[in-house]
């Protein structure tokens, strides 16, 4: 019975030793270890990834934020340059809607809606710009002539019924003819003719298609204006054709004597049309 016991004790004895040596057999730590380094190779291969991912991103993205500047900008140029363009077919239309044709400004339009396109903001710019200022250069004469009419006939007719204040505001008038305001001053006379004369009728300035073969400089007058004007010549540059058909009647082109009757040419060559557009421009 003792040996059974002794047996079976020693039997015991060496499970539990060979249990423990399972637990803890040799080529289990190079297992782990390798485990172990392996986790840390993955690591550090995410993070190099990472890293590569995140410098990728930076050198891809420097380039677009170098260009959003420059390119907001240019949409910005684009768009006022667009903003331009309908203000001078504002100004077309109203000349034209007053028998002022714009032939050469609708032209110089069309080019700006070209240049728009093409996306070439300053070169629009610089064409919607000529365009306005050739509708609004007709539109002033228009303007001057309305309102210098009516100046007139205040001053020829009912200056002996209007009062000081009356003939003050006419006098204004005229100081805003004399500074190129047309549109102000015949705001000012049609207010002071609706007080004074009431019932007076105009004849509308003449129209685009009534030629004068000559015209007399008012107050303000420029060379350029009066051949804007349309019975003259309907375009602004073609100002050296008077020049050449009027010299000696005046020393200097910017101070042209008011009262004087200038000469317009209605005989000049298509060769010196041109040289006269070239000269202006």
């Amino acid at each position: 019975m003792r040996r059974v016991e002794k047996s079976a004790g020693w039997l015991v004895l060496m499970l539990a030793v060979a249990l423990g040596g399972c637990a803890s057999m040799p080529g289990d730590e190079p297992v782990a270890a390798q485990d172990e380094a392996a986790a840390q190779a993955v690591e550090v291969d995410v993070a190099v990834d990472e890293a590569a991912l995140a410098e990728e991103d930076d050198v891809a993205g420097m380039p677009i934020e170098a260009a959003e500047p420059a390119l907001r900008s240019s949409r910005l140029a684009l768009a006022e340059a667009r903003g331009e363009i309908d203000a001078a077919m504002a100004d077309i239309r109203m000349a034209e809607a007053r028998g002022l044709l714009q032939p050469e400004a609708k032209t110089w339009l069309q080019q700006a809606r070209e240049a728009v396109d093409a996306g070439d903001a300053t070169q629009a710019r610089k064409l919607a710009g000529e365009a306005g200022r050739r509708a609004r250069v007709a539109l002033n004469g228009y303007y001057a002539d309305m309102a210098q009419q009516r100046v007139a006939r205040l001053r020829n007719e009912h200056s002996g019924s209007m009062s000081s204040a009356q003939r003050m505001r006419l006098d204004a008038v005229e100081s805003a003819l004399r500074a190129g305001q047309s549109e102000v001053a015949l705001m000012l006379v049609n207010a002071l003719v609706d007080e004074v004369a009431p019932g007076a009728t105009f004849e509308p300035p003449a129209s685009s298609g009534g030629k004068v073969s000559q015209v007399t400089v008012r107050e303000g007058d420029t060379l350029s204006a009066i051949a804007a004007r349309p019975e003259v010549y309907g375009n602004a540059d073609l100002w050296p054709l008077l020049l050449k058909a009027n010299r000696g009647k005046f020393l200097r082109v910017d101070a042209l004597p008011v009262g004087i009757v200038l000469v317009v040419d209605r005989n000049a060559t298509q060769e010196e049309i041109d040289r006269a557009l070239a000269l202006a421009r």
